[in-house]
């Protein structure tokens, strides 16, 4: 995903539907590390990160934002 498409999913988010549910998950260390290196480059919470890392392979499953 390059820059520009990852500035656009946060500033859609951010305009998009409510947050409306917490989900708490267990990682590995390193899973945890890798996100939180995300974290600090895009400038962004962990949460945020995880929302975009996680619809992205969500889509591959067959996920779509709009619920159709």
């Amino acid at each position: 995903m390059t820059e520009e498409e990852k500035q656009e999913f946060y500033k859609a988010e951010y305009h998009g539907a409510p947050l409306t549910k917490h989900v708490t998950f267990r990682c590995t260390e390193v899973l945890w590390r890798f996100i939180k290196i995300k974290e600090m480059e895009e400038g962004r919470d962990m949460s945020a990160v995880i929302r975009r890392l996680v619809s992205i392979a969500a889509k591959q499953e067959g996920y779509n934002k709009d619920g159709i």
